[in-house]
């Protein structure tokens, strides 16, 4: 899914909820009550794992067998781009307000139906059933003062759904707030640019499914290497950025050569092919290497790619001297 952003505003007798998907957003201004907010939402009976709930937090969500599909369902009867749904916010009575959710077949070779009834375009109300070739879901509206529902809401907008580490927009705002906290109390910080060794050749010749394979159990043994306090993110498609609060360049060296001599020493048996995974590793450190989380970031993508340029199964660490340019 695309990168979601939720913020929750709560104030002494009133509260706020806001969803935000690439600048648009669908907020609740207390149309449904002072602590409520209405979340459409489907719930997966048959295919998939039935008993799945899917919040509808996206303005446009694709369903289908395909990966480029914000929600991917891999029954055989499933088309690669079945069917799409649109959220927006109308008026309702009144001043209030509420979300319309559309569902639009596009194409499928078996048909998309509400209520036992063949549609192309169709306005979904709460205790609809939706099937998608032999799948049936449930639309129905889930209130978000749920404790349950808004742990779940929470996890889909703030993890990458591939490796449940952070997604990029959260990892990048747990930094901005560390490196925050470091200036405040002048203590050091380091970050880690993890990057799988010749991922495409991997892909190519394994299909995209063990790259896939590959970043899970990559992410397994970060969350096993690294310290509660430390945050892990993906960053790009096969790099993953760590953050290390009050860890100077010394100790940050230490976890990244045990981290790249794991990834070395067991993935590719995790996997079960006959080459190598390795990946390469740059660091660089705050305040040694930069104040702002843009400098950071610019000097240890520079560590990375020198550490591709020697050779790949390596670690470098940010040098003025040996800056070989980065992407930023």
């Amino acid at each position: 899914m695309s990168p979601l952003k939720m913020v929750e505003t709560q104030k002494r007798n009133d509260a706020q909820t806001e969803l935000m998907v690439d600048d648009r957003t669908i907020k609740n201004e207390g149309s449904y009550g002072a602590n409520s907010c209405l979340i459409p939402t489907l719930t997966f009976l048959s295919g998939g794992v039935p008993g799945t709930e899917l919040p509808l937090i996206q303005q446009k969500i694709r369903l289908g067998r395909g990966r480029e599909c914000d929600v991917v369902i891999t029954d055989p009867s499933i088309s690669q781009q079945h069917a799409q749904l649109n959220c927006r916010r109308i008026s309702g009575k009144g001043q209030a307000k509420e979300v319309r959710v559309v569902l639009r077949d596009l194409g499928s070779t078996n048909g998309t139906m509400v209520n036992q009834r063949r549609v192309r375009r169709a306005v979904l109300k709460p205790g609809d059933t939706i099937s998608l070739g032999r799948v049936i879901l449930k639309y129905e509206q889930r209130d978000l003062s749920d404790r349950n529902f808004y742990d779940e809401i929470y996890r889909l907008v703030t993890t990458d759904p591939l490796t449940s580490l952070l997604n990029k927009e959260t990892v990048l705002r747990e930094l901005s707030d560390e490196l925050t906290e470091r200036k405040r109390y002048r203590a050091p910080l380091s970050i880690l640019m993890i990057s799988l060794d010749d991922f495409k050749s991997l892909n190519d010749t394994y299909g995209p499914s063990t790259g896939d394979l590959a970043l899970q159990a990559v992410a397994r043994l970060l969350q096993k290497n690294v310290r509660r306090q430390d945050r892990i993110g993906r960053f790009g498609y096969e790099e993953i950025l760590v953050v290390l609060p009050e860890t100077a360049a010394k100790g940050a060296a230490s976890v990244a050569e045990r981290i790249r001599k794991d990834i070395e020493g067991t993935i590719s048996a995790d996997l079960k092919i006959e080459r190598d995974v390795t990946a390469s590793i740059g660091l660089a450190s705050y305040p040694m290497d930069g104040h702002t989380i843009e400098t950071l970031l610019e000097r240890v993508d520079a560590a990375l790619y020198r550490a591709k340029a020697l050779g790949k199964n390596r670690l470098e660490i940010w040098k003025e001297s040996n800056a070989m340019g980065s992407r930023f």
